[in-house]
């Protein structure tokens, strides 16, 4: 199994410069949503969503 270029970076191997661009690419675009929310347990990633993605307008009260 390959590893990810996040996993490979924190194990302190290089990337390469098409890897570097693809992870500022992702990044520019997380900033230009206004952040994300990661959800995790551990090590284990459990989702991501928009940091603005809640309507309190589509909440149902019961």
């Amino acid at each position: 199994m390959q590893l990810s270029c996040y996993e490979r970076f924190k194990a302190g191997e290089e990337l390469h410069i098409d890897e570097i661009n693809t992870l500022i690419k992702s990044l520019k675009k997380i900033l230009s949503k206004g952040g994300i929310v990661v959800v995790s347990e551990g090590d284990n990633l459990i989702t991501t969503y928009n940091l603005d993605s809640f309507n309190r307008k589509k909440i149902r009260h019961v």
